[in-house]
């Protein structure tokens, strides 16, 4: 639990590159391997459980802020009090909630839900894609967010969710950088995130 509660502490410095020889990234409430490829960076944090990847070598400097432009692989903890996540109306529910209500994303866009089970709990598959207006330097500019990911119920803790998607935004005028290595590397890391048992 010490070393868990000190990695946390440690995730609050910037960006870590992947390394090849990197082994599966531990937090409290899951473990995932990093994606293989280059110019991934990742940032961990133990409690509540949240990873990231992101690739790096896409960021172009078009605009001001490269985060803007970027392809994201998360994987993340959280509870949902308002909902009942042992029934699967109840975890689409508090994944519909995720995505639309929560008051820092917007409220519109596509979305397709697929239940499933995975590792002995409930899952949501989900796709999503939205268009979302901004202003950079003064001009209005469109930029296009799609993610692609599962909401599953943990085993261990009826009350927590876990949900791993693979993201991109990017300006409307341009095309999407998700060739099949990418899509490949964050479906393999996806496909690799594994619940912790209550009693480790």
């Amino acid at each position: 639990m010490l070393g868990l509660v000190s990695l946390g502490a440690l995730a609050r410095s910037p960006l870590e590159p992947v390394t090849e020889d990197m082994p599966p990234l531990k937090t409290l409430d899951f473990t995932v391997e990093p994606p293989k490829g280059e110019h991934w960076l990742y940032y961990r944090r133990a409690m509540p459980g949240y990873v990231t990847f992101r690739k790096q070598e896409p960021i172009k400097k078009i605009l001001p802020g490269g985060e803007h432009l970027s392809f994201v692989i998360e994987i993340k903890a959280e509870k949902f009090p308002a909902h009942d996540l042992t029934t699967v109306s109840g975890l689409e529910a508090a994944l519909k909630f995720a995505l639309y209500e929560s008051p820092d994303v917007y409220r519109y866009g596509m979305l397709r839900v697929e239940s499933f089970v995975w590792q002995d709990t409930d899952c949501a598959s989900y796709l999503m894609s939205r268009e979302e207006p901004e202003t950079l330097d003064g001009q209005p500019v469109v930029f296009v967010w799609s993610v692609e990911g599962f909401f599953c119920r943990h085993p261990a803790n009826p009350e927590v969710a876990v949900t791993g998607l693979f993201q991109e935004r990017r300006l409307a005028a341009t095309p999407s950088r998700l060739d099949d290595v990418l899509r490949a590397e964050a479906e393999q890391t996806l496909q690799s995130v594994r619940f912790i048992p209550a009693s480790r």
